[in-house]
């Protein structure tokens, strides 16, 4: 069955700042025929308004990004609230929340990540295997 690559930011950053091996890893998704997305909340944390953004457009020419539906909204919110309650750092996890849901509801899926024990929290129990950047 082909999986799903979920990017978080750091992994658009990552592709945008051409750091090595990121597109090795990227071109050996597609080349398995797994689906590479980059949830649309993900931009908010990377775009800058600065001309560096050029670089996060030519990631964005080659990955698609993918608005969500309620069903995943939704299951952020519970993903996140369930993780608060067994946190004993406070902050916000929305955005990483989000991107838990997209890897759940298109799982078996990888998210890759800089903030791996955030997203492991956040998808504990689910078909979903968090990765480095």
């Amino acid at each position: 069955m082909a999986r799903a690559l979920i990017l978080d930011s750091e992994a658009v950053a990552a592709l945008a700042q051409r750091r090595q091996g990121m597109a090795e890893r990227l071109a050996a998704a597609q080349e398995a025929d797994h689906r590479v997305v980059i949830p649309t909340v993900v931009l908010a944390e990377v775009a800058t308004g600065a001309l560096t953004d050029a670089a996060i457009w030519h990631v964005l020419g080659k990955i698609p990004t993918v608005d969500l539906p309620e069903s995943v909204e939704m299951r952020a919110g519970t993903l996140r609230s369930r993780a608060e309650r067994t946190r004993r750092k406070k902050r916000d996890l929305t955005v990483d929340a989000i991107v838990a849901a997209t890897a759940v509801e298109l799982a078996p899926s990888v998210v890759l990540t800089a903030d791996r024990s955030d997203l492991e929290l956040l998808t504990d129990g689910f078909d979903v295997k968090v990765s480095p950047v």
